[in-house]
């Protein structure tokens, strides 16, 4: 054996372990891609080709205090007489407010008001304050009971509830706003497809139809009639979804404000308007254009045809690391936040336009990152 491997030249080379290999000398695919990013971001910067007159900040933000990628495309000229705006609405909810002049529904104490925000094809964000849409639910009408006395149903109806309540921190001044004479048919059991009367009593605000329908239910005097117990209809049903299947919106599709039908809540990015077009109300959010509409005005398109298409809206994705103890789940009075990772990505965009890490005291470098110390939880929180 020895002389063969003297003619062949000496012993066989060992074999190479693969502890040998170095995994710091072939960094991977991602850790290139991401240093990529950094040498292009670092370009752009030398070369002046983005600056932070590019975008335009919500109200109240100055451009200097924060990075051009973070701030959203200026907003359009815009003129509520002539133009329409079309968003992508991808939230809604309510709260309680005050009557708008030129709005319907109740003009006296609060009243509620559909919130509806979203963005537009050119990424603006857009809230909508949708005023007029009122709460209600159904009770079938009494035996014999007359379409003129609905004005007296209503009074005594008024009267009941208000000493219901508890409390009246809001301010309400009519808490039933009107009791209608309708023709309804009931899903319940088999009528033989025949419609009968039913009262439709609209009130105030979503949280005075539990006190009306419970003094319905437990039996209520109407002057002129018997004592009686109202069975009630569609009275659990959530404000915000009522609002959808009437005005039929469904979620993420198009909204569009025709021209002459909505006000503009002024600041200064679009100060030039003449006071007709404005509301009288200020903006109240970061949103770049916040206006006023009535429910009964704006259009709500089916996600069919041109309006299936995808508004270029934001998402972020974030991950919190805790300071846990092994086998307990971080608890907040006890665990502190140490990092929160964030990505933010544009819809049908490949790749995200933000990378950050918020850390508590201080971290290295992490590639293709921004990374934010703070020397405490409350400042990395804040």
């Amino acid at each position: 054996m020895t002389g063969k491997r003297a003619a062949n030249g000496g012993p066989p080379p060992a074999k190479q372990s693969r502890m040998d290999f170095d995994e710091d000398d072939n960094p991977s695919q991602f850790e290139e891609e991401l240093a990529l990013l950094d040498e292009i971001e670092a370009e752009g910067r030398g070369s002046g080709s983005e600056t932070m007159d590019t975008y335009a900040p919500g109200p109240d933000v100055e451009s200097t205090d924060f990075n051009a990628k973070w701030l959203r495309p200026p907003l359009p000229s815009l003129d509520p007489k002539k133009d329409s705006v079309a968003f992508q609405q991808l939230e809604l909810d309510y709260y309680i407010g005050t009557h708008l002049q030129g709005m319907p529904g109740a003009t006296k104490g609060p009243t509620p008001i559909v919130r509806m925000s979203g963005v537009t094809m050119e990424g603006n964000s857009v809230m909508a304050h949708i005023h007029g849409f009122t709460p209600y639910f159904f009770v079938p009408a009494q035996p014999g009971f007359k379409r003129e006395d609905c004005e007296r149903f209503k009074n005594a109806l008024e009267t009941v509830v208000k000493k219901d309540l508890r409390s009246n921190r809001e301010g309400i001044v009519d808490a039933i706003l009107a009791v209608d004479y309708v023709m309804r048919e009931s899903i319940y059991g088999y009528h033989g497809n025949r419609k009968v009367p039913f009262l439709k009593i609209t009130v105030a605000l979503p949280r005075l139809i539990a006190p009306a329908k419970r003094m319905l239910e437990q039996g209520f005097v109407c002057p002129g009639y018997s004592q009686f117990g109202f069975q009630s209809y569609e009275s659990n049903i959530d404000f915000e979804i009522r609002f959808m299947a009437d005005t039929d919106v469904v979620g993420c599709n198009w909204i569009e404000l025709p021209p002459g039908k909505y006000y503009v809540r002024p600041s200064s990015q679009h100060s030039g308007q003449t006071s007709s077009s404005s509301s009288s109300l200020s903006m109240v959010s970061r949103c770049q254009l916040e206006v006023d509409i009535s429910w009964e005005d704006f259009i709500s398109h089916p996600a069919e045809g041109e309006w299936s298409k995808v508004a270029p809206f934001r998402i972020l994705s974030f991950d919190i690391e805790c300071a846990g103890r092994r086998g307990i789940f971080p608890e907040p009075n006890t665990d502190p936040v140490i990092q929160i990772a964030n990505m933010v990505i544009r819809q049908g965009d490949s790749d995200p336009f933000i990378r950050n890490v918020f850390t508590l005291k201080s971290c290295a470098p992490v590639v293709g990152s921004k990374v934010l110390s703070y020397d405490t939880e409350f400042e990395l929180l804040q």
